[in-house]
C-alpha cells in the first residue's frame, strides 16, 4: 500500500508538472493583450493610409480620364475639320489661284485690254467687288489652318501630360498595393488565419494560386454562389455563412487568448474597426466605389430592356474599386452573369453588391471602412466597355443607391459623420 501511494504520488507529480509546462507553453504562445492592442492600432493606421492612398489613386484616374476625353474630343474636331477642308480643296485652290492672278495683274494694265470701254469698266467693277470677298475667304481659310495647327500642338502637349500622369498613377498604385499587402498580412497575423488571407497571386476569377477560391471553396466543392437560386438567396446564404464564421472565430480566439475572465468584456474580433457606422444613421452617405461615367441609373432600362436595379458606370481599365461604406465582406466569387462580384454587409440591414471586378484584394469576413480599396476592374478589352455595376439592397430588396451616395467629388473623410 505504501508503495502504491508513492507510485500514485509520482504519477500525480508528473501529471502536474506536465500540466504546468503546458500552461506555461500556452501562456508563452498566446499573444499578450498589449501586443494585440498595439497590432490593432497599427491596423487602424494602415486602414487610414489605405483610404488616403486610394483617394489619391482615384483622383489621378479621374484626371487621366478627363485628359483622355479632352484629347479624344480635340482629335475628333481635327478630323472633322480636315475632312471639311479636303472636301472644299478644289474651291480653295481656285480661290488662291484667283488671288494670285490678281496680285500679278494690277488694275492699271486693264486699261490697255482689248475689250471696249464698257466691258473694261464692267470687269473693273466686278474685280473690285470680288477682291474683298476673296481676300476675306482666304483669311478665313488661313485662320482655320492656323487653328488646326494650334490644336495639333495642344494635342501633343496633352499627350505628354497624359504620359506623365500615367507614370504618376502607376507609382501611386504601387504605393497602394504595398499598403494593401501590409494590411492583409496584419489581419492574418491578428487572427492567426493565413488561409483566409488574399495573396498577391489572386487570379482575376478570385482564385488563389493553390486553386482555392476567394470564398474558401476548393475547385471540387460547391460554393454558396453555385447553390443560390438568385441574388436574394445568395445574400441570405452569405449572412448564414458569416454567422458560422463568427462562431468559429470566437472559438479560435478563446484558444489563442484564453476565455474572458468573469465580469470582463467578451472576446471580440481584434480586426474590427472601433467606429463602424450604420447606413441607416442620419446623414450617413456612401462614397462612389469607382471613378467613371454614370451610364445607367436605377430604374432605367438596361441592355436587356429590363429596369435596372442598380447603377452602371463606364470606367478606365484596371480602375481602383473601394468600399462604398463601412461594413464587412460577405461574399467574393463569380455569380451568374454578374461576373466576379463582392458583397458587403452594412449595419442597418443594407448590403452592397459590387460587380464587374477583375481583381479582388479582400477576403471573406474582412472588415472595411468607407473608401478602403477592395480590388480593381479588369484590364483593357477591345471587345467591350469596362463597366462597373453597383447595387444596394435593404433587407434583401433593391433600393436606389443614389439616394445614399454623396457628391462625386466629396472627400472620404467628409462622409464620416459622427453619430
Amino acid at each position: 500500500m505504501h508503495r502504491l501511494r508513492r507510485t500514485s504520488g509520482a504519477v500525480a507529480a508528473v501529471i502536474g508538472a506536465g500540466l504546468a509546462a503546458a500552461a506555461f507553453a500556452a501562456a508563452r504562445a498566446a499573444p499578450e493583450k498589449p501586443a494585440i492592442e498595439a497590432q490593432a492600432g497599427q491596423l487602424d493606421a494602415l486602414r487610414a493610409q489605405c483610404v488616403a492612398a486610394a483617394r489619391i489613386v482615384q483622383q489621378k484616374e479621374r484626371t487621366l480620364g478627363a485628359l483622355d476625353l479632352a484629347i479624344q474630343v480635340m482629335r475628333q474636331g481635327v478630323a472633322a475639320k480636315d475632312q471639311e477642308i479636303a472636301q472644299s480643296r478644289q474651291r480653295q485652290e481656285a480661290l488662291l489661284g484667283a488671288l494670285e492672278r490678281l496680285a500679278r495683274a494690277p488694275r492699271e494694265p486693264l486699261a490697255f485690254a482689248p475689250e471696249g470701254p464698257v466691258d473694261r469698266l464692267r470687269s473693273g467693277i466686278l474685280i473690285a467687288a470680288a477682291l474683298p470677298a476673296l481676300t476675306a475667304e482666304a483669311h478665313e481659310l488661313g485662320g482655320q489652318l492656323a487653328a488646326l495647327a494650334a490644336v495639333r500642338t495642344q494635342i501633343d502637349t496633352r499627350r505628354k501630360d497624359v504620359d506623365d500622369l500615367r507614370n504618376a498613377l502607376a507609382k501611386a498604385r504601387g504605393t497602394l498595393d504595398q499598403l494593401v499587402g501590409r494590411r492583409n498580412t496584419l489581419i492574418g497575423q491578428l487572427l492567426h488565419d493565413d488561409a483566409g488571407k488574399i495573396a498577391d497571386g489572386t487570379k482575376a476569377d478570385g482564385a488563389k494560386p493553390d486553386g482555392t477560391k476567394a470564398d474558401g471553396v476548393k475547385p471540387d466543392g460547391v460554393s454558396i454562389g453555385d447553390s443560390a437560386s438568385d441574388l436574394f438567396d445568395l445574400i441570405k446564404r452569405a449572412d448564414l455563412a458569416t454567422d458560422q464564421r463568427d462562431k468559429q472565430l470566437l472559438m479560435r480566439l478563446r484558444v489563442l487568448y484564453g476565455a474572458a475572465a468573469k465580469g470582463s468584456p467578451a472576446l471580440a474580433d481584434p480586426t474590427r474597426p472601433k467606429n463602424l457606422r450604420a447606413l441607416d444613421a442620419p446623414h450617413a452617405e456612401m462614397v462612389w466605389p469607382v471613378s467613371g461615367e454614370l451610364v445607367h441609373r436605377f430604374g432605367e432600362a438596361d441592355r436587356s430592356g429590363r429596369p435596372s436595379q442598380g447603377l452602371t458606370l463606364v470606367s478606365t481599365p484596371e480602375a481602383l474599386v473601394v468600399a462604398p461604406f463601412d461594413g464587412r465582406v460577405e461574399y467574393v466569387g463569380r455569380f451568374r452573369d454578374y461576373g466576379l462580384i463582392l458583397i458587403i454587409r452594412h449595419a442597418g440591414g443594407y448590403h452592397s453588391l459590387l460587380a464587374g471586378l477583375g481583381r479582388v484584394d479582400v477576403a471573406m469576413g474582412q472588415w472595411l471602412l468607407a473608401g478602403e480599396p477592395v480590388g480593381s476592374l479588369p484590364e483593357a478589352d477591345d471587345s467591350a466597355d469596362t463597366r462597373f455595376y453597383l447595387e444596394l439592397r435593404r433587407e434583401g430588396r433593391p433600393v436606389d443607391p443614389q439616394s445614399r451616395l454623396g457628391s462625386r467629388d466629396q472627400k472620404i473623410e467628409d462622409t464620416r459623420v459622427s453619430e
